[in-house]
């Protein structure tokens, strides 16, 4: 039995597969407790989307149809935890992630709605998924006199948001260029802050205890990855001022390092594979004159 990939949410162009390849999903039930989150913002993420699939049909609106979502605005800077929020989500909800970029939905009015209606929310509602518009600033947008066109996307989305049954969540590094319009919206709106020492440090934390439950052995019997070294060093790495994404991908490097060499991944290949990251974000500061917290500050972003 073959059928099209494109059938799935997750599949954005059709490609012919067979039924031997579909086994059951293995939920990661442990991403969202890997979230460098307070207790508080877990506790009401989660009473959140697991009171919306409960209260389905009991919408608190005085009109039928509206009201029966639930809209998370998810915003801060990049590599701080929003799309992890999202994926972690999913998983814990045991649902399909649907993930939508605004390139996917196009720029003209027409166009957006129809992509919405059509594509997302209809395959969203039929496969019971969250459904992630990821860098959503297109559409949540201040409406200006001098642009027509992308006030009338940003009217759209307004009005679709509000007729959504499922779970919505945005993510926005931009939220100082909102529309005062959505805020009556959004039922749920959390703010990530640039990390911490204490935060970057558990982001370590996470990554390297992920890495011992993916490595095998070498040859002569010893671990790739030599896990004390490695958290014996995680003070002096969370000195580093990097986001989450920037810290996986200093791992990840590290790994091919030390895969290359034919070597037991400890902190100087990390080390080695942070020095051009810095190098990088130091000469960009150079350039601009400003960190990228300090342009988004100066530029009122977030």
């Amino acid at each position: 039995m073959s059928f099209w990939s494109s059938s799935f949410p997750s599949c954005s162009s059709g490609k012919l597969i067979t039924a031997d390849h579909i086994t059951d999903v293995t939920w990661n039930k442990q991403a969202f407790q890997r979230l460098v989150l307070s207790p508080k913002t877990k506790e009401l993420i989660q009473a959140a989307v697991m009171a919306q699939g409960h209260l389905l049909g009991a919408s608190p609106d005085i009109i039928a149809g509206k009201g029966q979502g639930l809209l998370i605005l998810l915003h801060g800077g990049p590599g701080t935890g929003k799309t992890l929020t999202a994926e972690s989500i999913a998983e814990t909800q045991e649902r399909p992630l649907y993930r939508v970029t605004c390139g996917d939905l196009g720029i003209e009015p027409t166009d957006v709605e129809l992509v919405i209606v059509e594509s997302v929310f209809n395959i969203g509602k039929a496969w019971g998924c969250v459904v992630l518009l990821d860098e959503a600033d297109v559409f949540l947008e201040e409406r200006i006199r001098t642009n027509q066109k992308q006030n009338a996307v940003v009217s759209v989305f307004l009005r679709l948001l509000e007729y959504y049954d499922g779970i919505l969540i945005l993510t926005t590094n931009r939220v100082g260029t909102f529309d005062e319009a959505f805020k009556s919206r959004i039922h749920l709106a959390l703010r990530y802050p640039d990390l911490g020492e204490t935060q970057r440090a558990e982001i370590w934390c996470n990554f390297i205890e992920m890495l011992k439950n993916r490595t095998g052995k070498l040859v002569d019997n010893k671990d790739l990855v030599d896990i004390n070294d490695l958290l014996a060093n995680v003070p002096k790495l969370a000195q580093r001022e990097l986001n989450g994404r920037q810290i996986r991908n200093a791992l990840m490097v590290a790994r091919y390092l030390s895969k290359f060499g034919k070597e037991v991944l400890r902190y100087q290949h990390v080390q080695d594979a942070l020095e051009p990251m810095v190098e990088f974000n130091q000469y960009l500061v150079g350039l601009r004159g400003l960190s990228d917290e300090e342009i988004a500050a100066e530029e009122r972003l977030r």
